[in-house]
Order: structure tokens, then sequence, then C-alpha cells
């Protein structure tokens, strides 16, 4: 659509200030509002002195020990997810494709994860990791008492735990995009191939993968960027437990602002949260258009 005369700018204008007002009020002001109060010394209480102390909770958060492990965990729950949510989430798409008979169960199982919120996900897989939880049981039922434990309060277990249920949690979500995807590939393209004596292993490597590469490289932008943003997933299912060996940055904001009284340095926190995610962002996104060229 082109718009040239004055009348059609306004229109536009129109359209897009309810939504310009809403993104400044509620993102742009926010963050600029994280920006100084990470620069000052506050309790968060309104009313009390706010003492301005420069980068001094930048520098007390990244030498703070607890910080470090939350980063620690927080890139490995990212390389994880990216290592296992799209794969996964496309073959399963592909399977599915196929239309075998039964497909739509299967659709439906795979996707019903994703509609629920990730605080009800975290508390349905609490109580089967709890020390008497479904899954002890199971194995004690099934001669395998031995390797009963509290997956969650476990240090040796209880952050790959969470890792897996939040790998489990998004498999579904990307499945239904790259499976709208391959529905825009056209079918010619596969009958072609089968004339000229294509596997389905060539099919999928050479056609699939390729012309869902734009699709596939926005599930990684969103995985990412999901994954830096998980809270409520370890709130619910350990509160950064045991001894804070399975906290995230943004739980840790969470806990230095409303619980500690320390709204200086959670502000810290929720500004390095935002730098890394645009570094991930971006990084990834020029790693993959390198690729492409």
């Amino acid at each position: 659509m082109n718009v040239k005369t004055k009348k059609e700018k306004s229109k536009v204008l129109l359209f897009t200030l309810p939504a310009l007002v809403i993104y400044v009020f509620f993102l742009i002001v926010p963050m600029v509002g994280a920006i100084y109060f990470s620069i000052v010394d506050w309790n968060g209480i309104k009313g009390s002195p706010l003492e301005y102390v420069g980068l001094k909770n930048y520098l007390d958060v990244l030498v703070d020990k607890d910080f470090i492990i939350s980063l620690k965990n927080m890139f490995s729950m990212v390389f994880f997810s990216v290592l296992f949510h799209t794969p996964i989430a496309l073959l399963l798409a592909v399977a599915i494709n196929t239309k075998f008979k039964g497909y739509r169960f299967f659709k439906v199982v795979y996707f019903v994860p994703t509609i629920f919120p990730l605080t009800a996900i975290g508390l349905l897989w609490y109580f089967i990791f709890m020390p008497n939880g479904s899954l002890n049981k199971l194995l004690e039922l099934i001669g395998l008492a031995d390797m009963a434990k509290g997956w969650l309060i476990d240090p040796s277990t209880a952050m790959n735990t969470i890792i897996f249920v939040n790998i489990w949690a998004g498999i579904g979500y990307y499945m239904v995009i790259l499976l709208a995807g391959l529905t825009t590939i056209p079918s010619e393209i596969y009958e072609a191939a089968e004339m000229d004596g294509a596997s389905p292993a060539k099919k999928f490597f050479h056609i699939t993968v390729p012309m869902l590469k734009p699709i596939i490289t926005l599930c990684i932008l969103m995985d990412i960027i999901g994954t830096v943003k998980v809270f409520d997933l370890i709130f619910v299912m350990t509160e950064g437990g045991p001894n804070g060996l399975t906290n995230l940055p943004t739980t840790l904001m969470y806990y230095e602002a409303f619980r500690y009284d320390n709204y200086g340095v959670g502000s810290a926190i929720g500004v390095i949260i935002l730098i890394i995610a645009l570094v991930l962002t971006v990084g990834s996104e020029l790693l993959m258009n390198r690729k492409k060229e």
C-alpha cells in the first residue's frame, strides 16, 4: 500500500497511535525507569531517600557468586533449549505433516502443554519430582528404588530437572509454528524429488530444512528470548533452591528487589538481563544470516 497524501498519512498515524502509546508507557518508560533505579541505592518503598551510587550496583552484582551461578544456569538453559526444542519440534512436525492415521490425536497431545501457563506446568512436574512424588513411587514399583531421590532438592539433579521440564513445555509450541511452515512447501517439489528417487532423509535435508530456514531461525530466536526470561518455572518448582543453585538472573532480580529491599541491585540485574538478551538475539541472528550468505 502506497501512502502518498497527507490524509492517508494521518489515517495511518491515527491507527498506529494507540499501539505506540501502549508501547511507550508499558515498555519504554519502565525500561528507562529500571536504568535510573539501577544507579541509585533505594529500598523500593515510596518516600524513602534515593542515594546516587553510580555503577556500584552493577559492580556488586558482577562479582556476586549467586549472580554468577544464576548466569551459568541461564546459559545452560538457553543452550539445551536451543539444542532440543527446534530439532525435536521439527521432527514431530514432519511426522504429523505426513497425516498418518490418528495424527490429529498426537497433534493435540503435543500441543496441550503449550496452552497451560508455565506456572501450572511447574506445579504439575513439582508433584512428579518431589521426594514422595509419582516418579519415585514408579521407580519403587518397578524395583529401581535405589534410583529414587529428591530430584528438586539434590544439587546434582535440581537444575537438570528444571531444564528437562522447560524443554518438555516448549516443544509443542515450536512444533505448531513449524507445522504451519511445512504447509507452505508445495507438494510438487516432494513429488519431483520422489520421481528422481530421493529418499525420505534426502527430502528432509535438501528440501524441508532449507525451505524452512527462515522459520527455524525465528523459532531459535524466540527460544533464546523466551528462555532468558524464564521466571515462573523456577519460582514454582524450587524457588531458586537448594541454596540458590537453581536461581536464574530473573529470580535473583525478584528476590533482590522485593524480598531483600535492594531495588537498585534488582534494577541493575534487570538491565544486565536486557543486555544479555539483546546480545544473544542480535548475535545469533547475525550468525545465521552469515551462514545463509
